[in-house]
């Protein structure tokens, strides 16, 4: 069911939209809006973010909500952008990436988080397509779980909504066009490395809810075959998005400490799914007393800020060339303009540093 939120704000902008609400006026206070559709003062103010954010109203401290567009020209002319998180680790860049691309052809856009829950991308769906969005780039959720909100977007595509997915996609929608990174190859790149250095035992830490982390997992599995060294089973590590919520944001890392304290003895090395992980590794491996890299090396993916925070400067995979933002948001512009668009894997660039 769609939040209430967001059911509000649909309703206020079909009034604005059947001029119930014309430009210029202004629209009923927080108190009268919540008095009139029994809801919380909190649900109206969320309500009318969204409309500020969709450009539809001018909110004013002391002087009322202005309503200054109906939006129904300048919603052809906007993009949503359907992300797992905003603000934190790479997404900020990416977004970014997106936003400029946009931005330079003229379109505008509305970033809206699922924090990778279906729940949440169920509700986002529902309010995209109560919208007249020009486009929609995903980034889906969970992607190598069955997603239960396929039916809505079977609907987005039935109703010519152009849209194209970034980081993952659903292997029930591969048809659509999706901009990702070689995840594979990456797993690979990696796991070679760590073999032209010496190491024979070669744990891995992936995550077993998205794509991504099945195909490094791959990529990691298929180097060693190569090299004819078995897969050490017991070495491995699988955390689910709810487990990185608690490692990341709450600080609990007893999943870490359990593994490095049962499961790696007679292991030197580990290929880690990204540098948000690798870096908590770090700080659990030298808590428990190892010496990195000399006891434990330690290679991941994203080059991204936490290379350089990790007190062991982290070995990671940088991405090469375009980023996957410009090349996303570049090819739902031309399914927009009616032009071919086609599928990427983005290749790596691998960035030696000290844990490796």
């Amino acid at each position: 069911m769609t939040s209430k939120y967001l059911q509000l704000s649909n309703l206020l902008t079909e009034k604005i939209q059947n001029g119930t609400y014309p430009v210029g006026s202004k629209i009923p206070t927080e108190t009268e809006l919540a008095s009139f559709y029994n809801v919380s003062r909190q649900t109206v103010r969320l309500a009318l973010s969204v409309l500020v954010e969709n450009g539809l109203i001018n909110k004013k401290q002391g002087s009322g909500n202005t309503v200054i567009s109906n939006g129904l020209s300048r919603s052809r002319r906007k993009i949503a952008i359907i992300a797992s998180h905003t603000n934190d680790y790479i997404f900020p860049a990416v977004l970014h990436d997106i936003q400029t691309v946009l931005t330079q052809n003229s379109y505008s856009s509305q970033i809206i988080p699922t924090h990778n829950k279906v729940c949440l991308e169920q509700e986002v769906l529902q309010y995209v397509l109560g919208q007249s969005f020009a486009g929609v780039l995903v980034e889906g959720v969970k992607t190598a779980l069955p997603n239960p909100n396929l039916p809505f977007y079977q609907r987005l595509k039935r109703e010519g909504v152009p849209l194209v997915f970034f980081h993952g996609g659903y292997a029930e929608l591969e048809h659509e066009v999706c901009v990702t990174d070689d995840n594979y190859m990456g797993g690979y790149q990696l796991t070679r490395y760590l073999i032209s250095k010496g190491h024979a035992c070669i744990g891995g830490i992936f995550n077993s809810d998205d794509l991504q982390g099945r195909q490094r997992y791959q990529g990691y599995v298929t180097a060693l075959h190569d090299a004819g060294l078995p897969v050490p089973d017991d070495k491995l590590l699988w955390f689910s998005t709810e487990d990185r919520y608690s490692i990341v944001d709450c600080h609990e890392t007893s999943l870490l400490n359990s593994y490095v304290k049962n499961r790696l003895f007679g292991c030197t090395a580990l290929v880690v799914y990204n540098d948000e992980i690798a870096y908590h590794m770090i700080l659990t491996l030298q808590k428990c007393g190892y010496i990195l890299p000399a006891d434990m090396a330690i290679v991941s993916f994203d080059n991204s800020y936490y290379c350089s925070l990790s007190p062991v400067q982290i070995t990671s995979l940088s991405h090469e060339g375009e980023q996957i933002g410009i090349v996303a948001a570049n090819q739902l512009l031309r399914i927009i303009g009616g032009k071919e668009a086609h599928s990427a894997s983005l290749p790596w660039k691998l960035i030696e540093r000290q844990s490796g």
